[in-house]
């Protein structure tokens, strides 16, 4: 690199020569040429004179547009073209952005490919199918390729996968996690990203659906490989339902007619039946389920209590009567926790219609206006009500209404048979 003169070196630390090299700089940033062309920018008169000592009074006089063919003329007198004397004020190359970002990107796509590869092959040599490897290394809940996170995650699949039982016997999920990640019996759950990426290529070996949550196909898909998932955990309050079958829930539900009964996920059968098709209540809070139980007793329609954000024991219960056509009326308290618990029921129940649950009885319950779209009944405008006014009404203050349309509607069981 060829020696500044100091007479330069004080030329370009004027500021309208500064000017000058910055915006030749972000030519070359753009693959433009820096020995030719005009630089559109903007000098003061004082500037302008600075830039002038080197290019002489004449282009200083003109006012015309600085050509860079004058500065690299100007420039050759010291045996320099405008790149070496950029580059060698600081040492800094100046470099075509675009082709950087350009062989960056390239560089960045040949990094994911080898590992994406990488981990495809560190899948197969535990026994993975391709096609499961290949499924499994494009799921969207995986860390990108080209970070080496996805083949890290990919080793410790597959060091888990070399401890699965299969078809041999069976083993507890906590066992498991506890023998293959240093004791730790929480290392497999649906929150930690080892176990989700482990049940994923499960669910791809064995073209199964792929779980979505710590629910009912999650313990499905573990059981593809006999691993058993804790049943008992999880529960979920009922009152009244109509379970068919021979499974501990329906001999449970059948024995305490009347009574709120405590399900867990163990006792929940894996094929579902019902007596009859039937509307269910859903609500939040068990002081809602209690007094239906204390008013109504054997009377009372089905209930499922949510007691809070449900578990996966009441998202599977709800999800198992809505498949065989249970029809659900759904509430929760009116503020934020309950507008995402009532998404959440519908995520597994999609025609559930809200009971009590809309903008016109939120806006009743705060005595405020009741405008003409609080009629339509449906949860988007509830959100909107909410937004507008950010109110908590719990479930208890609608308690009373809530016990009479449970009465009337077991009433127009009672006297109409059509009535659903």
């Amino acid at each position: 690199m060829n020696e500044i003169p100091a007479g330069l070196k004080d030329w370009a630390r004027l500021a309208g020569p500064a000017v000058v090299l910055a915006a030749v700089r972000d030519r070359a940033a753009r693959g433009a040429a820096t020995e030719t062309g005009d630089l559109r920018i903007a000098l003061t008169h004082e500037q302008r004179r600075e830039v002038g000592r080197l290019l002489g009074k004449p282009w200083e006089m003109s006012g015309k547009p600085l050509r860079l063919q004058i500065l690299a003329r100007a420039l050759a007198d010291h045996g320099l073209s405008v790149r070496e004397f950029i580059e060698g004020l600081d040492g800094a190359e100046l470099v075509n952005l675009r082709v950087r970002r350009a062989e960056e990107r390239t560089s960045a796509q040949e990094a994911a490919a080898a590992e994406r590869d990488a981990a495809g092959k560190a899948l197969r040599v535990v026994g993975v199918e391709d096609a499961a490897a290949e499924t499994w290394i494009l799921d969207q809940g995986l860390p990108r390729a080209g970070t080496g996170e996805l083949l890290a995650l990919a080793q410790r699949v597959a060091a888990v996968w070399q401890h699965l039982p299969a078809q041999s016997g069976s083993i507890p999920l906590a066992q498991l996690a506890a023998r293959v990640a240093d004791h730790n019996a929480h290392a497999l759950d649906f929150k930690d990203p080892l176990g989700r990426a482990v049940v994923r290529l499960i669910a791809a070996q064995y073209r199964v659906p792929r779980p979505t949550r710590g629910g009912r196909i999650w313990r499905q898909t573990w059981a593809y490989v006999g691993v058993k998932c804790d049943g008992v955990s999880s529960r979920v309050l009922v009152l009244n339902l109509p379970l068919a079958g021979d499974s501990p829930a329906a001999r449970w539900s059948a024995a305490s007619a009347g009574e709120p009964l405590w399900l867990t996920l163990r006792s929940l059968p894996a094929e579902w039946s019902v007596h009859a098709s039937a509307t269910v209540f859903v609500c939040e809070n068990v002081t809602v389920v209690e007094a239906a139980a204390d008013r109504l007793g054997p009377e009372c329609p089905p209930m499922i209590c949510t007691d809070g954000y449900p578990a996966n024991a009441a998202l599977d219960v709800i999800a198992g009567l809505s498949e065989v056509g249970c029809r659900f009326k759904i509430r929760a308290d009116f503020d934020a926790d309950g507008l995402a618990i009532v998404e959440q029921i519908r995520s597994v129940a999609p025609s559930a219609t809200g009971w009590r649950y809309d903008a016109a009885t939120y806006a009743r319950a705060l005595q405020a206006s009741v405008q003409a779209d609080d009629h339509q009944g449906g949860f988007d405008e509830l959100q909107d009500r909410y937004r507008q006014h950010g109110i908590p009404i719990h479930e208890e203050s609608l308690l009373d209404a809530l016990v009479e349309d449970l009465r009337a509607h077991a009433h127009a069981l009672a006297t109409d048979t059509s009535f659903a």
